[in-house]
């Protein structure tokens, strides 16, 4: 499948921008993440009591529990910065843009909708089950996901 320049550089600029979504969600974790490390340092390091011992496990308690949204961050930007090494193919895949009568998906990672040159996009998985339903399906078909309706209007 060969794909029009204008295809081509909305695919690259839809990757790119969820992105720079991805990477500043992770810079934020990642700043959060070294907040409450230090806390629990600075906080170690002064006289122990049980109220201190209680301050150090909450912050360390929050790290763990945010590790694993870092590490699908880190999955995610992984996965959208090699999107290019895909080639084009008529089903629906990675890296496609998937236009429906329901709105605009850019298939690479999860998100919340997001613009690009005026058009909105909302960023699924291959793990998502509109991915699923449209997979292998063609421009006019439909596909009922969770009770609604998509219409395939194209995808790229």
């Amino acid at each position: 499948m060969q794909l029009t320049k204008e295809q081509t550089e909305e695919k690259q600029a839809v990757a790119a921008r969820l992105l720079t979504i991805k990477e500043n969600s992770y810079k934020n974790m990642m700043s959060m993440q070294n907040a409450d490390m230090d806390e629990a340092e600075e906080t170690n390091e002064e006289e122990q009591n049980h109220f201190e011992d209680g301050k150090v496990d909450q912050s360390i308690n929050r790290v763990e529990a945010r590790a694993s949204v870092v590490e699908a961050l880190q999955h995610d930007i992984r996965t959208l910065a090699n999107l290019d090494d895909i080639e084009p193919t008529e089903e629906i895949q990675l890296g496609d843009i998937i236009e429906t009568d329901r709105g605009n998906f850019f298939v690479g990672a999860a998100s919340d909708e997001f613009e690009v040159n005026g058009k909105k996009y909302r960023g699924i998985s291959t793990d998502s089950p509109l991915y699923l339903a449209l997979r292998g399906k063609h421009n006019g078909d439909s596909v009922e996901v969770n009770g609604s309706t998509f219409k395939l209007k194209n995808s790229y």
